[in-house]
């Protein structure tokens, strides 16, 4: 990995105007762009954290931080004692329905690698009670949408308790880069025969706003995507939160 060319990235960003992007994260989507752009294989050893300490511009903890963030999305796997080393390239998300997020030309789906963070049954109330119903509560998904290694986004999954509370029971690291569709098909024999969305301009929750390094209140692009399985009965719903200022999300109809 050359750390001139990271150095510069870096300094490029500061007059970019990017200044407001926390610098650790714009230091892991460098290292990620190196690991992409072959500098770096899978296996291999990144420098020091002192040797990137002294030819980066960052302090040690946001190279530490940076390293970190990393390995938590499965890039790079750090070994106490023995230094980071870059993983195996993560599998991917595929038979994208929402998570439609245009490249540069317009036409093409940018790569989305998901993280499932917390599973677990909740009372939660909003607008997946009215629709889910259920006396038993809900089975609550998140997970952190990784778009491109360029920008994360969230989602959270609500499922009826009753049907899917053995999903409350799962690693959350069994599903992570999951089509959770697909899961409910194979594993409940629930598939997704229709599906409705709605877009709206929201203040999204203070937890989202943290995961995404966004100031509290911060508004942004939600999704409301209701799932219907056999007899038109609702199945599944869905939000994704996804921060403002970023690429362009194709939205189209779409059933099985």
């Amino acid at each position: 990995m050359r750390l001139t060319r990271l150095a510069a990235a870096l300094n490029h960003g500061e007059d970019a105007g990017h200044a407001r992007v926390p610098k650790y994260l714009r230091l892991s989507k460098e290292i990620a762009h190196a690991i992409d752009a072959g500098e770096l294989r899978a296996g291999e050893r990144l420098p020091g954290e002192s040797e990137l300490a002294e030819h980066l511009p960052a302090s040690l903890g946001t190279i530490q931080k940076a390293l970190g963030h990393l390995a938590e999305l499965g890039v790079v796997v750090r070994r106490h004692g023995a230094g980071t080393f870059v993983a195996g390239q993560p599998q991917q998300l595929h038979d994208l329905w929402h998570f439609r997020f245009l490249a540069p030309d317009g036409c093409s789906v940018l790569p989305v690698y998901t993280r499932v963070t917390n599973v677990a049954r909740v009372q939660d109330e909003g607008p997946w009670a009215d629709f889910l119903e259920g006396e038993s509560g809900h089975v609550r998904i998140d997970r952190e949408i990784d778009v491109n290694r360029e920008f994360m986004a969230a989602g959270r999954v609500f499922l009826n308790a009753e049907r899917f509370g053995a999903l409350a029971r799962s690693r959350p690291s069994s599903l992570d880069n999951a089509n959770i569709r697909a899961v409910l098909r194979e594993r409940f024999d629930a598939p997704t025969l229709r599906v409705v969305e709605e877009v709206a301009a929201e203040r999204m929750p203070d937890d989202v706003c943290a995961l995404l390094n966004l100031a509290p209140g911060t508004t942004g692009l939600v999704l409301h995507i209701r799932g219907y399985g056999y007899h038109d009965a609702p199945l599944s719903y869905q939000l994704v939160y996804t921060p403002p200022d970023t690429r362009r999300l194709e939205i189209r109809p779409r059933n099985p």
